[in-house]
């Protein structure tokens, strides 16, 4: 063996040794699994854990991380990690390993007390990265992800075998995530997630199930068109930058996404470039030397749709949280092998060509189709910043609304006409981000001042003269690069007549807040040890508040148990790919 291969094993058995006496203790797994791969052997004489630790299955084996911090009343168990090489199909190292790691950060969660199993993937893209020639690509893309893999190619096998195990499924596109989840009674969660993983392991994209799942997303945005709030939302978009990623229409429609090209009322008559006048007929004028019809569009936005998937479905910018009542070994060995097969596709080349096309023409276009898509899509992921607070690149403060942009005039007015009775008044307010700083976020006293309904606050008051019947305040958009604060009220008949009256209180209460955060920033008293309770709230009101609620915060992070693992898993799997793994949970709170 020689003395330096001995004193390694020696090393290693007793890290072994430590994982042992704290087998219930992440810290222990943590410090154990941080170990440098090592080329050793083993007797029967050794420990358990020490047999199983060859070469192989260590450079298998996932990196342990640190502990997610968790309240005193949260009484799961928590194993996050980030997996290893990529593997093949029979769960090996892919070629090799290269050094090159799979990268998808993990969360196992151990709930004995649940009856369901559930998982969550939330991408790190949304709705923000959209190419502004194909608005809704993401959300499209959301769509074609459940629409069959290689390994389970019927479209609705997923989803049928949820429904006859107790079990539901959805998934949801923002502006910086892609988020799916599932539940399923816990003793089908491995058949349910193995279908789950192969989504993003090999999704068919069929072209097929591209000119059908646009009506779904049409459809889906057909019933937006009647939902006031919606309407508003899409309005404020409109209000802003147009070069800002804020002002993309997210949900997508059959015209900004041209995919159904087989519809009997679809125009398959030749565009020329005078015809072609949007950024779209463009870019498919260029490849298709001045003619292109409809069949041409709807292989183009699957041309896109399949970069899109391969920029963003990357393993480092995805993931996973597995919640059940199976022990977190179990669940480990159900995830690492599965998930570890998801590859990085924007690595790999272009193949492939059109279904069904065999001319060499539909070849080649194929290929200038999948180049100009590629470049299209890694443009406007630009547009995006990036999501990670732990991000190299750090965004600064790029407001989507500028006076500039209503000609330097503000505040501006828009009066919408709803489609329900209604009276609502909504107050915008553009701010620098606090993404990076949740526990330390000013929006956050802002939302519970604005916000407060006790005696003296600005609720009160026009509660009581009979103006307003409610009032909420809080983030609107919290974004890596801004903030769009919203105070959101609905009147009164007599409200609606004085609502300037109402807007006079709250800038009046505003400037209030302004002047004492003020004097709290000149003056810094503390609370002395002379110092009463009275005194110190006398001094700096604003601080004294800001202490309140930041108790207040930690007590419902220590007092509230966690809620069902339906929406539990995908909420924690946004929370970490934003703040990590350690402050997934109390980000926020601390």
């Amino acid at each position: 063996w020689g003395r330096h291969n001995t004193v390694q094993l020696l090393l290693f058995h007793l890290r072994c040794q430590l994982l042992l006496l704290c087998e219930n203790n992440d810290w222990g797994r943590y410090l154990v699994r941080q170990n440098t791969v090592l080329d050793i052997k083993t007797t029967d004489s050794t420990c358990h854990r020490c047999r199983n630790a060859t070469m192989t299955n260590i450079s298998l084996s996932p990196d342990y991380l640190l502990p997610v911090i968790k309240g005193k009343s949260d009484y799961r168990s928590y194993r996050p990690l980030i997996l290893p090489y990529p593997l093949d199909d029979e769960g090996k190292v892919k070629d090799g390993g290269n050094g090159e790691r799979n990268g998808l950060t993990v969360i196992l969660i151990q709930d004995q007390n649940s009856k369901h199993f559930a998982a969550a993937v939330s991408v790190a893209s949304g709705a923000s990265a959209d190419p502004r020639a194909l608005p809704g690509i993401a959300h499209f893309c959301e769509h074609m992800c459940f629409l069959g893999s290689e390994a389970y190619p019927k479209e609705n096998e997923y989803k049928q075998y949820l429904s006859q195990h107790g079990g539901k499924s959805n998934a949801s596109t923002s502006a910086s995530h892609t988020t799916y989840q599932f539940d399923v009674l816990a003793d089908y969660g491995q058949k349910a997630l193995d279908i789950f993983s192969n989504f993003f392991i090999a999704p068919l994209f069929t072209m097929s199930g591209t000119e059908r799942e646009v009506h779904a997303v049409d459809s889906e945005n057909s019933k937006n068109l009647i939902n006031d709030g919606r309407r508003r939302w899409q309005i404020l978009k409109d209000l802003a930058d147009k070069n800002h990623h804020f002002s993309k229409f997210s949900t997508g429609n059959k015209k900004t996404l041209p995919a159904a090209a087989v519809d009997s009322g679809d125009d398959s008559s030749p565009h020329t470039k005078e015809e072609g006048n949007s950024r779209l007929d463009g870019i498919l004028w260029s490849i298709n030397d001045g003619e292109y019809d409809e069949h041409d569009k709807a292989t183009f936005v699957r041309a896109v749709l399949l970069a899109f998937h391969k920029l963003h479905y990357r393993p480092t910018n995805m993931t996973v949280v597995v919640v059940g009542p199976q022990t977190l070994d179990e669940l480990e060995s159900w995830v690492v092998p599965r998930f570890g097969r998801i590859p990085d596709r924007w690595l790999e080349k272009n193949e492939g060509t059109v279904e069904g096309a065999t001319e060499e023409a539909a070849v080649e276009k194929w290929a200038k189709m999948q180049k100009a898509a590629a470049k299209l899509v890694n443009e406007a992921a630009n547009d995006a910043p990036p999501v990670s607070i732990n991000a190299e690149k750090k965004p600064s403060f790029c407001p989507s609304f500028r006076p500039q942009l209503q000609g330097g005039k503000w505040p501006i007015l828009v009066t919408v006409l709803p489609l329900k009775s209604t009276r609502t008044l909504v107050l915008y307010f553009p701010l620098p981000p606090t993404w990076h700083v949740p526990d330390q976020s000013p929006t956050r006293i802002l939302s519970h001042l604005f916000g407060h309904e006790g005696p003296g606050s600005a609720f009160a008051l026009l509660q009581d003269t009979g103006l307003i019947t409610s009032l909420s305040a809080g983030n609107r958009v919290s974004a890596p690069d801004q903030n769009l604060f919203q105070i959101q009220m609905s009147l009164t008949a007599d409200g609606e007549e004085n609502w300037k009256e109402v807007v006079r209180v709250l800038f009046s209460y505003g400037r209030l807040i302004r002047d004492y955060a003020k004097k709290s920033m000149s003056s810094h008293p503390g609370q002395a040890e002379d110092t009463t309770r009275a005194e110190y709230a006398k001094l700096d009101p604003l601080r004294r508040i800001w202490d309140e609620v930041a108790t207040l915060d930690r007590m419902r992070f220590d007092q509230t148990s966690p809620g069902h693992v339906y929406s539990f898993a995908p909420a924690l799997a946004q929370s970490a790919s934003k703040y990590g793994t350690t402050y997934c949970l109390s980000a926020g709170s601390l």
